[in-house]
């Protein structure tokens, strides 16, 4: 749930869709109570109007009842429990009545009418039904002097009901329509609003891939400029400060190297006087300091994915320019190279990167190598979207217990093959700097295995730390 939560698009949409449901009940319960009110003083007016029909045509028959002089215009009077109903009271009881009450009659009683002219009240119909009921009190000579009669018509509740029911229904399908339209309209505002965002999010990637060195601000609306600005102030600045930060790191290890090769001559000289020790000892820290020299002017040259980008680098051109680079290192005794890349195979990484991992990494296949190196390149993944690189050779391989001291800075395991030690270690800051993954395995040729995953994966900055401050 915090996860889609975490979505600006579903966000919005969920806000936006609990306002419209919201305002779309506040706005359907005013209406349904607007017209049960309608309607209510709509039955009230026609009730009265019958009301006012009924004291017109009241009168005595021959025989003293009070009777109408006509039939009501109305027929549901005529008919029996229709749901409309008169009655007229005196100070007794009933003295008159509809014809669709039959033998029923209407609770009234004196008191109802007090005060005012017309009253509303809810009466029991005939059957236990609920009517609203018109009262009215009125003074009346018909013939016995004037007299004081309450005078009452009903109807049916159920009819008023059934008519806010009807409303209701008609209304509430009115309403699930007008919800439709609205969250479309709203999730196609909402698409059209973020899709200046999705612009800027595809030209990161961009960025990133190293296809672009800046965002550019031609879909930028102006709200997202400063946004952008900022972004590419920051993008500005990092890239100054990281060929800065590889600037001084050169310059303070070439500073370096006169006074070592001063030091290891001063070394010379002393045992060449006959102070062995102390030539000795000054001999190995001099060469303790080349290793971490030369280790940081590799270290320099590593542009990895802390800058931000991942530009693309022909793996098949680079590879092979290196391997006709290392023929010369066995004139005597001559390498047979197999390498399988396929044409345009591009790898995201730098080219100086690229160049820095595979030198060491052939190089060092050469070295331990008897006749053979294999370079083989293929893709991985569900969408072949995944490159990977292994490199083999015939030599005689390495435990598969000493593979983590492989990595190891200045650790050589054949201190017989000429070397610093720097070159697997620098190989593994390189892999470490893009994310991407290394592993070693025993190679069918017999030697060593290198398959390398150019898939990213999250930099472990703890094991980055731990490293650096084993260093």
């Amino acid at each position: 749930m915090r996860r889609l939560w975490g979505s600006l698009h579903l966000r919005l949409l969920l806000l936006s869709a609990a306002l419209i449901i919201g305002t779309l009940a506040l706005f359907g319960w005013q209406l349904s109570h607007m017209f049960e009110q309608h309607v209510e003083r709509r039955v009230f007016q026609e009730l009265n109007n019958h009301l006012t029909q009924i004291l017109a045509l009241l009168k005595r028959d021959a025989k003293g009842r009070i009777v109408l002089s006509r039939p009501l215009n109305d027929p549901r009077f005529s008919r029996p429990y229709s749901g409309l109903y008169w009655q007229v009271n005196d100070e007794k009881g009933p003295v008159a009545r509809s014809r669709s009450l039959w033998d029923a009659a209407l609770s009234l009683h004196i008191d109802m009418a007090r005060n005012g002219p017309i009253h509303e009240y809810t009466l029991k119909g005939p059957e236990g039904e609920p009517l609203y009921a018109v009262i009215r009190p009125v003074w009346l000579d018909l013939g016995e002097g004037e007299r004081r009669y309450l005078v009452a018509v009903a109807q049916d509740h159920a009819e008023i009901a059934t008519a806010v029911g009807e409303f209701r229904k008609d209304l509430f399908f009115g309403i699930a329509m007008l919800f439709g339209v609205l969250v479309f309209a709203l999730g196609l505002q909402v698409w059209l609003g973020l899709k200046p965002l999705k612009a800027i999010r595809r030209e990161v990637m961009a960025v990133r891939a190293g296809q672009r060195d800046m965002l550019s601000e031609r879909h930028a609306v102006s709200e997202l400029k400063p946004l952008i600005e900022e972004i590419n102030a920051l993008l500005t600045s990092q890239q100054r400060d990281m060929e800065r930060a590889r600037q001084r790191a050169s310059d303070l290890a070439h500073g370096l190297k006169t006074p070592l090769s001063i030091l290891a001559a001063q070394a010379r000289r002393l045992k060449g006087k006959g102070v062995t020790e102390e030539a000795r000892e000054i001999h190995a820290q001099v060469k303790a300091l080349r290793q971490h020299v030369e280790r940081e002017l590799a270290r320099a040259k590593i542009h990895g994915l802390r800058r931000g980008l991942r530009p693309q680098t022909d793996a098949g051109k680079q590879i092979r320019a290196l391997m006709q680079a290392l023929s010369g290192m066995r004139a005597d005794d001559p390498i047979h190279w197999h390498v399988d890349v396929p044409e345009g195979f591009k790898v995201p990484m730098e080219r100086g990167d690229f160049l820095e991992l595979f030198g060491n990494l052939l190089e060092n296949a050469c070295k331990w190598a008897r006749k053979q190196v294999s370079v083989l390149a293929t893709w991985e993944g569900d969408h072949r979207d995944v490159a990977l690189i292994r490199i083999e050779d015939d030599g005689p391989g390495i435990p598969e217990e000493k593979y983590a001291d492989v990595f190891k800075r200045g650790k050589r395991l054949d201190e017989s093959v000429q070397g610093t030690g720097l070159g697997m270690a620098i190989v593994r800051e390189v892999i470490d700097s893009y994310g991407y993954d290394l592993s070693l395995y025993r190679a069918p040729l017999g030697g060593l295995g290198v398959r390398i995953t150019f898939a990213e994966r999250p930099v472990d900055d703890t094991r980055v730390m731990e490293r650096e401050k084993n260093s």
